[in-house]
């Protein structure tokens, strides 16, 4: 297996096949963001392919300026893939990729009070603690999702530090009028989710 950062054509495909399939509107955001944020530096788009060069996985990560935050912005199983341990390789695979002081914040969706919707979110959940996941003591929302925070370090940070990293990796992009719009970083204890929408707002240019 390799892990490597798809090109501009293999992108277009995962999105295009496997992506919208797996997340919903409200939580994809739009390809050509996640291509100009490509062309900026800031996003990292790896593919996993096995031996005969099919993907078998992904994780997009967008990074913070100074290069030691990185937000796991999306990790992504193909539907016919799932259930054989590749999501856990994916994220031991990228913790080797990069220095070993680096510090991966994960947004994972918090349990909703609806049984059937939770099944799913809380084996997730599992998931990201089976794999080393600190689960953090802060909550956000996006775009009227309510997610809960999650990170792997060699050495945790305060978390304080882990915050203003995770805040200045949506504000850098989205500025301050569209992040006060949409974002909710923390999500206060009690505080109302905005309404939820599609992830369609382009980042400032």
């Amino acid at each position: 297996m390799e892990l490597r950062i798809m090109n501009p054509e293999e992108l277009r495909a995962a999105y295009g096949r496997d992506l919208v399939e797996a997340f919903p509107p409200a939580e994809l955001k739009p390809l050509s963001v996640m291509e100009r944020m490509r062309e900026q530096g800031i996003y990292d788009p790896l593919g996993l392919f096995d031996g005969a060069g099919e993907p078998i996985g992904y994780i997009l990560l967008w990074k913070h300026p100074d290069g030691r935050y990185i937000l796991i912005d999306y990790l992504c199983v193909p539907a016919g893939r799932r259930n054989g341990g590749i999501g856990g390789k994916l994220l031991a695979m990228v913790r080797g990729r990069y220095p070993s002081d680096t510090v991966f914040i994960g947004e994972t969706e918090a349990p909703t009070g609806d049984p059937a919707a939770d099944a799913l979110i809380l084996r997730r959940m599992e998931f990201y603690r089976r794999n080393g996941a600190a689960f953090l003591g802060y909550d956000c929302a996006l775009f009227g999702v309510h997610f809960k925070t999650i990170c792997w370090a060699e050495r945790l940070p305060v978390e304080d530090e882990i915050l203003r990293c995770h805040q200045e990796i949506y504000l850098r992009q989205f500025g301050p009028e569209r992040y006060r719009r949409y974002i909710q970083l923390p999500l206060a204890p009690g505080e109302a989710l905005r309404p939820l929408c599609d992830w369609t707002e382009k980042p400032e240019e």
